[in-house]
């Protein structure tokens, strides 16, 4: 891996009538190290001036520090299994063991597709969920997005003209015989 190329390993199965995508990030070890160091650096500021830190400066330090503890190891060791069936689409995020699960009715989600990257922003997939946008698959490329997009419209069409699903920049040709 190059330095400073960070991407994710895609996983696609479809069986049963389910597509199940896996998603799990790939950062390069020098990343890691440094997001390390930072938060050991910040977190030892924070330690030493918190007598002096107002109650709010202490609870946005307190909150910082624990969403980059928990950033950091789900890109040492978290997944991301995706599920799309006829029922609805199933996100279940592991990071060391603790698993968080959102589930979305099929007739409640619409506008599935590709994310495009924004500056801090790493989600790779996107769909509406009401008046939501649910954001999903951290880490993908857009060649990623689209395979997976590719695929659920192969493997389940009836599920992808639910969500309205389409790969960026992808067009379906029908051929007459």
């Amino acid at each position: 891996m190059k330095l400073g190329v960070s991407g994710a390993k895609v996983d696609i199965l479809a069986t049963s009538g389910v597509l199940r995508v896996t998603v799990s990030p790939r950062q390069h070890w020098l990343w890691i190290l440094s997001e390390a160091v930072l938060i050991v650096v910040f977190t030892k500021y924070a330690l030493r001036y918190w007598v002096a830190m107002p109650s709010m400066m202490r609870l946005f330090s307190v909150w910082g520090i624990g969403g980059a503890v928990v950033a950091w190891f789900y890109q040492l060791s978290g997944s991301e299994l995706i599920e799309f069936d006829a029922k609805g689409v199933r996100i279940r995020k592991d990071i060391l063991g603790w698993e968080r699960i959102r589930e979305y009715r099929i007739e409640d989600c619409s506008s599935l597709e590709p994310h495009v990257k924004g500056e801090g922003d790493e989600f790779g997939l996107q769909c509406k969920v009401g008046w939501r946008t649910v954001r999903f698959a951290e880490y993908i490329s857009e060649d990623q997005a689209n395979e997976i997009l590719s695929t659920l419209q192969k493997e389940l069409p009836d599920v992808a003209a639910k969500l309205e699903a389409g790969p960026a920049h992808f067009t379906t040709l029908g051929l007459s015989s």
